[in-house]
């Protein structure tokens, strides 16, 4: 059985703050439409992902995460940024503390049904470039880099 990496390490550490990657997917539909997904914790929107489990590549944790999340299996086609920094510390609602690195990655969709599923969104649907819902702060930026579509990667230094 392969060990809760995140469960695990909170055993020792509590709720002090941790590092967690996290693989991200920006998808867009036929129509420019972006996918998003409700959060749970805090009823705000942000792209699909979640954090890289032990032994998964970044591309291998978007495509978990994805499916897990959305319903949809995806391929992954380019990195549009890496993020860190003050707007990717969280606190989630039991009180833990994460640092989240982020790797965004653009993806199309290569298969699956489009369903919520699990615990951690409560709504997932595609919205309109010009008509997006309430998002979280980190999000918003990483939405605007992968609509400007520079061609490399964007990084904080």
């Amino acid at each position: 059985m392969a060990i809760k990496y995140t469960r695990w390490l909170r055993s020792y550490v509590g709720h002090q703050r941790i590092m967690q990657v996290r693989s991200c997917g920006f998808v867009q539909d036929e129509q420019g439409a972006i996918l998003l997904c409700r959060r749970a914790d805090v009823m705000l929107w942000d792209v699909p992902g979640g954090t890289i489990s032990l032994d998964e590549t970044p591309v291998q944790g978007l495509t978990r995460e994805m499916q897990e999340e959305t319903g949809l299996i995806l391929s992954a086609e380019r990195l549009i940024g890496v993020y860190a920094g003050p707007d990717f510390q969280w606190t989630y609602p039991n009180g833990d503390q994460a640092q989240i690195l982020a790797l965004l990655f653009a993806a199309r969709i290569v298969g699956g049904e489009l369903r919520r599923s699990g615990h951690e969104n409560v709504n997932i649907g595609f919205f309109p470039p010009t008509q997006l819902p309430p998002l979280l702060t980190r999000t918003k930026r990483m939405i605007a880099d992968a609509l400007a579509d520079r061609g490399e990667a964007v990084f904080d230094q």
